[in-house]
């Protein structure tokens, strides 16, 4: 895709938008995945939680927010792209960012059965640390962590 992708801090305007991407990119990867929360509920706390604590990044292309990364203390919380970015970029320029902030290594989770997301990762590098039965998270869905990690 030429248009040019840009990726900047989250504002509070932004809150719906991550919300959306958040819920719409996980419905379509992942139909299967518990939803412990409601849609409002998700997005009340992405409004008044997530966004205000400033960690997350935002990919943003022709004024439109298409894709988001937060991440701190050497993890990967949640990358996310809408469903119609997937494909051109998105996701690797987060991920890539992520790496330049986080230098050192990083760690994250992501669902056993998610395997286009575990392709992706694979990747950049990363490698598998564990699995889970999922009883840790609450999907209760199995799930992998894994690791980033520049001397490879």
């Amino acid at each position: 895709m030429s248009e040019a992708l840009n990726l900047r801090r989250v504002t509070g305007a932004d809150a719906a938008y991550v919300a959306e991407i958040f819920l719409t990119s996980r419905q379509r990867a992942m139909p299967w995945l518990a939803q412990p929360h409601t849609d409002d509920e998700t997005r009340s706390w992405f409004r008044d939680v997530l966004v205000p604590r400033g960690t997350v990044v935002v990919a943003e292309r022709e004024g439109d927010v298409v894709g988001f990364a937060e991440f701190s203390d050497r993890w990967l919380h949640a990358l996310y792209v809408a469903p119609s970015a997937q494909g051109s970029g998105v996701g690797s320029a987060l991920f890539e960012y992520a790496m330049t902030l986080q230098p050192g290594g990083f760690d994250l989770w992501v669902f056993q059965r998610n395997i286009r997301a575990l392709d992706f990762y694979a990747r950049f590098g990363c490698v598998e640390v564990c699995r889970t039965d999922g009883m840790g998270n609450e999907e209760h869905e199995p799930d992998v962590l894994l690791r980033w990690s520049p001397t490879r």
